[in-house]
């Protein structure tokens, strides 16, 4: 059987679980009180096209999940609770702390072999490839359709459709989104003032360079005295395929890994001039990027989403020198463009079982996305909500306003969503890209035979696969 783990980085940013985006495995939790969720009992009137004569009452699922620390546990006890109390069909959701999503794939790999499969677990859409190939993922499709246990009408439109469609593959519907975080970036407004930008830069490319040498020439200074330098470059894909899909374009198309498109080129062009002209700089440690920018010591820097509470915990340490700041999306092509929102979206994936136990988990994620419990669910992780109407049911009182900005811009497609393209090379490829930012920064070479190597590594990693 092929597996396929994801890139390290992608786990540890794509949580999307706000302070509480580290897990730890091995530690025993201490029980938190369930959070109280509440939410309309769901209604399925009409009849069944896809599923006549399956009666999923009274039926028992499990649900292996990554929610391990005491704040995790509380919340999605609390909603699995709900959920086992008010749906109308007597379902009981039995959800199982499984550990990190790497566990997670290492139990479900035993697993298939022994064949004592869950009903639900946690992961990504790769993932979800990946057990497809021994045939164990339950196609949604039929389910997402259904005349009376689908979606239609207006409430499918509420969806967030390019993250559900995350999970949509020739094989089928593999699975479904239940967290939403995103790639986003930390801009100092008080810093870009000073180095004579207006509050929404860098709102284009051709800005965002100006705006990177502005600070790296600046003779500003932060926490200990420190230089103000310019971009901080991560080696991380994300970022890079953030700022491709800013300019129009993709790292896949026409059904292959492609690194030789005219954005693509623009952008890796973008790190090496950066870097070569001292306006761009590698921090020295991990997660350097955001903490220099904490500590006031470049203008912007990618991070996740979920990365906004830590960042601002370092802020605070750092005695508080970022005083005025904003999560912006990734800069467009044109000043007219909209800018670019990256979401991660891992979720919930379904597992071959009886016909009323599959029904069953899929009433349950259905629930999972009924605004009322989205809405609840975002506002206590931090996360995007996976219905527009969420958006406008969450009490953002609690929440970092900065973050509730972005959240309305999504809901009220203020931003353009982009999803990395899904298949089981796509760990492999994450990492082709990194060594090909490396190379084409510290390592001084050119860009248009490491776009072409990067391409030819990536379609050979495919189709090895």
């Amino acid at each position: 059987m092929r597996k396929l783990g994801l890139f390290l980085l992608v786990f540890m940013l794509a949580l999307g679980i706000g302070t509480t985006a580290a897990q730890d495995a091995t530690a025993t939790p201490t029980p938190l009180p369930p959070v109280a969720f509440s939410a309309p009992a769901l209604d399925f009137p009409g009849e069944s096209d896809n599923f006549a004569g399956v009666d999923p009452t009274g039926q028992t699922i499990t649900y292996w999940h990554q929610y391990n620390n005491p704040t995790q546990l509380a919340i999605i006890t609390g909603l699995v609770n709900a959920f086992n109390e008010s749906n109308p069909f007597g379902i009981t959701v039995n959800a199982i702390a499984q550990g990190s999503y790497n566990d997670i794939r290492t139990l479900m790999n035993n697993a298939i072999i022994s064949g004592d499969l869950p009903n639900l677990a946690a992961g990504y859409p790769n993932d979800a490839l990946s057990y497809d190939l021994d045939g164990v993922v339950v196609d949604l499709e039929p389910y997402f359709t259904d005349a009376r246990w689908g979606y239609s009408g207006d409430v499918l439109a509420d969806l967030n459709q390019v993250a559900v469609d995350a999970w949509s593959f020739e094989e089928g519907r593999l699975g479904w989104p239940n967290q939403l975080s995103g790639q986003v970036m930390f801009a100092n407004t008080a810093m870009m003032a000073e180095l004579g930008f207006s509050e929404t830069s860098p709102a284009t490319l051709d800005e965002f360079a100006a705006a990177a040498c502005a600070a790296a020439n600046s003779g500003l200074t932060g926490a200990d005295g420190g230089a103000v330098q310019g971009f901080p470059i991560v080696a991380d894909s994300s970022q890079f395929e953030s700022l491709v899909a800013g300019q129009g374009g993709s790292i896949w198309v026409d059904g292959q890994w492609n690194f030789t498109t005219e954005e693509s080129i623009r952008v890796l062009t973008l790190y090496k001039d950066l870097y070569d002209q001292g306006c761009a700089y590698i921090p020295a440690e991990r997660f350097g990027n955001t903490a220099d920018w904490a500590r006031a010591l470049n203008p912007f820097a990618f991070s996740s989403s979920a990365g906004i509470a830590p960042t601002l915990n370092t802020v605070r340490d750092a005695g508080n020198l970022v005083t005025d700041w904003r999560v912006l999306g990734t800069p467009g092509g044109t000043a007219d463009d909209k800018p670019v929102l990256q979401l991660y979206t891992p979720g919930l994936i379904a597992l071959s079982a009886t016909p009323e136990q599959q029904l069953a988990s899929w009433i349950f994620v259905r629930y999972f996305s009924t605004p009322e419990i989205q809405a609840q669910w975002s506002q206590q992780l931090s996360l995007f909500p996976l219905t527009k109407s969420a958006a406008g049911l969450m009490d953002t009182s609690a929440m970092v306003p900065q973050f509730v900005e972005m959240v309305n811009k999504l809901s009220n497609d203020e931003v353009r969503v982009y999803v990395s393209p899904q298949n089981l090379s796509y760990g492999t490829v994450r990492n082709i890209v990194a060594t090909g930012l490396a190379d084409v920064t510290s390592g001084g070479l050119d860009v248009e035979e490491v776009a072409q190597r990067m391409t030819d590594e990536a379609n050979a990693a495919m189709e090895d696969m």
